[in-house]
């Protein structure tokens, strides 16, 4: 059932990618081929300054205490960003901006105190 499932999604959504391509650009005209050159420019562009951002991400959250998973997410979020944008299409690049419009939690760094907690023993 599965195997079944996975296999109709994968030859599907090609499917329906073209056929919102046509119907747009019913609408719309040429100006459907200048959005998918785009489109797949920014996603390149996106993914390649993701490259570089995420260890710059990754140190900084170290650095201030917040969890590294959550700038690796942010990362993550962004490449298939822009993965979805190199894809030729309406609807997949529909998804891609909804993944980089939707909004960040607040990282609440570790709270830090200046209280040491232990034992001591002077010596004299």
């Amino acid at each position: 059932m599965i195997p079944w499932l996975f296999l109709a999604i994968l030859l599907g959504f090609p499917l329906l990618e073209l056929w919102a391509a046509v119907l747009v650009a019913q609408k719309i005209g040429w100006w459907l081929l200048a959005w998918l050159v785009g489109a797949a420019l920014a996603g390149v562009t996106l993914i390649r300054e993701e490259q570089f951002a995420i260890v710059g991400r990754l140190m900084s959250a170290v650095q201030q205490g917040q969890d590294p998973f959550r700038a690796i997410f942010t990362s993550g979020r962004l490449m298939l960003a822009g993965l979805l944008l190199i894809f030729p299409g309406v609807i997949s690049d529909c998804f891609a901006l909804i993944l980089l419009i939707w909004p960040r939690g607040k990282v609440k760094p570790v709270q830090k105190s200046d209280v040491i907690e232990g034992e001591f023993r002077r010596e004299e």
